[in-house]
């Protein structure tokens, strides 16, 4: 049996509200001096394939796979851009990253890899920084 129009339209809202409520950005907080944060923030994304900007002393880029495959191939070929940023503090900062483009490219899979990449990374960087022992904390928003 085939489904409904009604089904199939539950569904997608289903997913489009599984899409829209992911982070956008997620802040981790750590202790140390902010040379010691930026090495350590460098590290953990080029040992996770990223290729890494820097604009400044605190803010840089993080990117990962081709961007002129994902628009050819969609879902088939993503490209993960992400932004960051270290506020520092008087024992430490916080790293906030902010994740660029939503997958659109490549549909609604393209939007939910993007997110589940994004919630990957973050968790990913925060482990990172506990191995470190810097870590105080993290939040996604």
């Amino acid at each position: 049996m085939r489904p409904s129009i009604w089904d199939l339209a539950l569904n997608l809202f289903s997913d489009l509200q599984f899409v829209s409520g992911m982070a956008k950005y997620a802040d981790i907080v750590v202790k140390g001096a902010l040379d010691n944060i930026r090495n350590l923030t460098h590290q953990a994304f080029m040992s996770n394939g990223f290729d890494v900007s820097w604009e400044s002393q605190t803010k840089g880029k993080a990117e990962k796979g081709s961007k002129g495959a994902n628009i050819m191939l969609g879902v088939l070929a993503q490209h993960y851009k992400v932004e960051f940023e270290i506020f520092p503090a008087t024992e430490g900062g916080t790293l906030r990253l902010v994740k660029v483009g939503s997958g659109a490219a490549g549909g609604l899979l393209g939007m939910r890899k993007v997110n589940k990449q994004f919630d990957l990374l973050s968790d990913t960087l925060s482990s990172w920084f506990r191995q470190q022992g810097v870590l105080v904390g993290m939040k996604k928003e």
